[in-house]
């Protein structure tokens, strides 16, 4: 259970809304992890489509967009090295352990306050992509993005087949702007995809018109596959839920953004809560 008595006080978007609500997870014991990476591959696929319950799996940025989710690279290892950085936060500290006791969660870890943390870095790097697709009637530039948007909330989620739950609760971020940045995942990861539920519109999107996302049916669910050393960036109200590993294993970071103007934030009377 996630101990939000440590999320820092000064997180003023909505400090009483957890992000995930963790169910149970089943593991596959079917599952060869030796297989060649083609026959890996293949059965990842069919087997994600089968965990899904038939839900679309989306891979094609073009189509990603059309959805409202926008899918980025990260930035090269010059400038953010995530492979370090995947196994440095994943790490258990004594706070983890003690709020974690047997492990039975997926690791969380608040990392809002990590003194090395390239935190402006990332920022300068999705700027662009962020002011094009979910920022409007701005005139600040990529430079002057911290004036337009401030961090929330920043933590590293890491998933393996130690753990017993794995999944989240259909769930909105507390967040105008979420960016989901998968650091590493195992070859052998089958599962673990994060579902959409309906279409939200971008910004800037000449593949999506009002009139399809009108026509678009609220309880449409697409599942995307969390791609290593990729982002995915969504509005923070599209719902969203997080499927059971079934096998392998994931560490992502999740960095959450509140328009600074309170006037164009959603976020203050937002429940995150689906019944």
């Amino acid at each position: 259970v996630v101990d939000l008595s440590l999320r820092p006080k000064d997180n003023t978007c909505l400090q009483s809304c957890p992000f995930f609500v963790l169910k149970m997870a089943l593991a596959d014991p079917n599952l060869e992890g030796d297989q060649a990476s083609a026959p890996i591959q293949q059965k990842k696929n069919a087997h994600e489509s089968k965990q899904s319950n038939m839900v679309e799996l989306v891979e094609e940025d073009a189509q990603l967009l059309q959805r409202g989710i926008v899918r980025v690279p990260l930035p090269e290892s010059s400038v953010f090295d995530s492979t370090y950085w995947a196994q440095e936060l994943s790490q258990l500290t004594p706070m983890i352990m003690a709020g974690e006791g047997d492990g039975e969660n997926a690791f969380y870890r608040n990392i809002l306050e990590e003194p090395d943390f390239p935190f402006d870095n990332l920022l300068q790097h999705f700027a662009e992509t962020m002011l094009e697709y979910f920022v409007e009637g701005t005139t600040e530039s990529s430079s002057s993005i911290h004036k337009v948007l401030r961090l929330d909330d920043a933590f590293c989620i890491h998933y393996n087949m130690t753990q017993q739950d794995t999944t989240g609760a259909k769930h909105l971020d507390p967040s105008d702007i979420t960016i989901n940045m998968c650091l590493e995942a195992s070859e052998d990861l089958q599962g673990s995809l994060v579902q959409f539920y309906g279409m939200q519109p971008v910004v800037q999107s000449s593949s999506m018109t009002t009139t399809a996302m009108m026509t678009a049916k609220e309880n449409s669910k697409f599942a995307v596959r969390q791609k290593p050393g990729y982002a995915t960036i969504h509005w923070g109200h599209h719902p969203h839920e997080t499927t059971a590993l079934e096998s392998g294993q994931r560490t992502n970071i999740i960095l959450t953004y509140c328009f600074s103007d309170p006037n164009q934030s959603t976020v203050a009377n937002r429940s995150c809560y689906f019944t």
